[in-house]
């Protein structure tokens, strides 16, 4: 528990405050809906959902925030055009305010979606997910004609899993890229850029991937966050270990810590928002942000910081 020397830039995407300090803004969390095999999607190419279960989901999201006082951001995942622009009509009907990040494994649909963010008005409140080394000239093209200001910017260098190579990969590019992806994404007209530290296995970077949120808030002074849960899914061990026991719900219990336990590490370390993986792990992951908030709070306050939020937990909580 620290401050950096360093100047901590705050963005605000649609109210919701990423960075500054550790302790001085609560963690914002970020859960994933329509995901690769979730439960609620009957059609992933249509995008047809089950919508009084999306609507349950969300709303435990945000009574949650309401309890622990952690900012939300809804992750929305699609296949394909069609079904991302299905997803974000209904999440824009619901909720008024909430950011939410645009999310697919193929850039054309990341594409379609910020030129549809943009075309019924709610680019502010949308975060491209993401500016990365593999980003095409048509998607970056897609980007800077978009209203979307704010994106998730990865620093997973495939070269060099380092955290030099992490570092470098923002600032010079690689793997294809003559600049560096931070280059590229103010191109791109993004002003407000959060850092993902690109959370890689255990075993295959682990380590360099939470000793790079200190890296890059520390020499850069930008908003850092990551997938962190993926470090415990892809775990191996974990998998084998899994297998002793028989039901789901054992397994859950047995498996549950070390997914949590891998944003709380980063938490610690002044992770700026957590990208918590399945939305439908709400109720196990907020007490616990909200607990190491609390905790990042006590420390500000210690080293002479203010905390900038009325709601953070250490207002609410503690």
């Amino acid at each position: 528990m620290f401050k950096f020397d360093k100047k901590q830039e705050v963005f605000d995407v649609a109210g919701v405050k990423f960075g500054g300090q550790p302790g001085q803004y609560p963690t914002v969390l970020v859960g994933t809906m329509f995901y690769n095999r979730h439960k609620i999607v009957t059609d992933e190419d249509k995008g047809l959902f089950d919508k009084a279960e999306a609507d349950r989901l969300w709303q435990t999201m945000v009574d949650m925030s309401d309890v622990t006082g952690n900012p939300i951001v809804n992750q929305i995942v699609g296949e394909t055009p069609e079904a991302i622009k299905n997803y974000i009509d209904w999440f824009v009907e619901i909720d008024d305010k909430a950011p939410f990040l645009i999310d697919s494994s193929a850039g054309d649909v990341r594409a379609a979606a910020a030129a549809y963010a943009t075309e019924i008005g709610v680019a502010d409140r949308a975060i491209y997910n993401s500016i990365n080394a593999s980003v095409h000239a048509e998607e970056i093209e897609a980007i800077k004609e978009s209203d979307i200001s704010s994106s998730i910017v990865l620093a997973f260098n495939a070269t060099d899993p380092s955290v030099q190579g992490r570092i470098d990969i923002l600032e010079s590019g690689g793997t294809g890229q003559d600049k560096g992806m931070l280059d590229i994404a103010k191109d791109c007209g993004i002003t407000k850029p959060l850092v993902d530290v690109a959370a890689t296995p255990l075993g295959a970077g682990s380590g360099a991937s939470i000793r790079n949120v200190i890296a890059v808030k520390g020499h850069f002074g930008l908003p850092v966050g990551g997938g962190y849960h993926n470090m415990a899914s892809a775990w191996d061990w974990m998998k084998a270990y899994k297998k002793q026991y028989e039901t789901r719900e054992e397994k859950q219990a047995i498996y549950m810590p070390t997914d949590i336990g891998t944003n709380l590490v980063a938490q610690i370390l002044g992770s700026n928002y957590l990208l918590f993986g399945p939305i439908e792990n709400t109720d196990k992951v907020f007490p616990a942000a909200a607990m190491v908030d609390i905790m990042l709070g006590e420390t500000a306050k210690e080293l002479g910081l203010e905390i900038m939020d009325e709601e953070h937990p250490l207002n609410k909580l503690a």
